[in-house]
């Protein structure tokens, strides 16, 4: 990467439309050349921090030899083609889909789990969908976290499970975080050499961002809070001692721009700790946490009563709320990692999304056979 000026390959059969697309982009810091795919040379490969491929091609105005393995259907495919130059290159630029057919390519997958099932099934780092907004802060970030890489690869002893690269805060609860990370099983040592550190980047874009594992989606962050959303997102919106002691724990790291704000889960199990500590041990936890969290935030805070709330999920990996867990069944859909937190479903919504039936976990499909009770 030039300086802090990240560069950037456009690979499109459209050279003159996206040549505006291009002009907005590097009105923000970045240099971008944008070439059709009969155009692109191995010093361009070689010069590019990230290189965005379009997935449609009209080869009908497109010069290409007649023999069906010579040439790429689409832009899956030729990522393919860019990423074995790459390799025989020893060049280590981030290869990106850019799309503004998500839906369609993806189809029937559930929408959340889209981009990084076709990211990990065409061997991708991510895919961008065409006339985002944050598009160049996506690019930016990308490009700094293959620059980010370079310590990895450099001295994996020095890692420390990807603190720098995640940019985790120097608080009392890094190490717990740190502990997290690794317990999510990060490719730091073999593979990462192998992979010039790409495997670390797509397992964290792949794996970690989409679900909820050391870093927290909002609604997962509310539940572990014991607040309902709503409330969740007022207390952040604030000012007050509260709001700023969860905003210690929201992740800045490169690839933030790629999701919505996710916040580090140990910062916020502190957190809690931290309250239940200063609260009266005869209270139940629910009623410390607000005792507490009122006094922090200047206004009533009313927490979840429940016993043992859990986040529930749709069919399309979709969050639809909080329910205790006593009346609901644990899910295991498909691409979920193992080491993220358990999705759950309500057995009443069982019933109505035979989709999200099936995902009923193993251990809990007698008890969402006999609503509640074991068969």
């Amino acid at each position: 990467m030039s300086a802090s000026t990240p560069r950037i390959l456009v690979i499109d059969d459209e050279v003159q439309k996206e040549e505006s697309v291009a002009a907005g982009l590097r009105a923000s810091n970045l240099e971008v050349n944008v070439r059709p795919p009969q155009s692109v040379t191995r010093d361009d490969l070689r010069s590019a921090d990230v290189i965005a491929i379009d997935h449609r091609f009209d080869w009908s105005v497109l010069p290409h030899p007649g023999e069906c393995l010579y040439w790429p259907q689409d832009g899956l495919a030729i990522s393919a083609v860019v990423t074995g130059h790459l390799r025989t290159m020893d060049h280590h630029a981030a290869v990106v889909l850019r799309t503004g057919e998500l839906a369609t390519l993806a189809e029937p997958l559930p929408p959340a789990i889209r981009r990084p099932v076709i990211a990990a099934q065409y061997g991708l780092d991510w895919v961008l969908t065409k006339g985002d907004p944050k598009m160049a802060a996506q690019l930016h970030g990308i490009a700094e976290a293959v620059e980010g890489l370079k310590p990895l690869i450099a001295n994996p002893m020095k890692w420390n499970e990807g603190g720098g690269w995640l940019n985790l805060p120097d608080l009392k609860w890094s190490e717990g975080a740190l502990a997290d990370v690794q317990v999510c099983n990060p490719p730091e040592n073999t593979v990462a050499a192998y992979t010039a550190g790409s495997a670390w980047l797509r397992w964290f874009a792949h794996r970690i961002l989409p679900f909820p594992s050391f870093l927290l989606p909002a609604q997962w962050a509310a539940t572990l809070l014991r607040l309902d959303l709503a409330t969740f997102e007022s207390v952040c919106r604030s000012d007050s001692l509260l709001s700023n002691a969860i905003s210690e724990c929201v992740y800045t790291g490169h690839l933030a721009s790629l999701s919505e704000i996710r916040w580090w889960r140990a910062g916020l199990d502190a957190l809690v700790d931290s309250l239940l500590l200063e609260a009266s041990p005869h209270l139940p936890e629910a009623e410390a946490l607000a005792e507490q969290m009122t006094a922090m935030h200047g206004q009533t805070v009313y927490t979840l009563e429940m016993d043992a709330p859990v986040m529930t999920i749709d069919s399309d990996y979709a969050p639809t709320g909080v329910a205790d867990a006593a009346d609901c069944v644990r899910l295991a859909p498909d691409f979920w990692p193992v080491f993220a937190q358990e999705p759950w479903a309500q057995f009443s919504e069982l019933y109505d999304d035979p989709g999200l039936y099936k995902m009923v976990a193993r251990g809990d499909r007698r008890r969402a056979v006999g609503g509640g009770e074991d068969a």
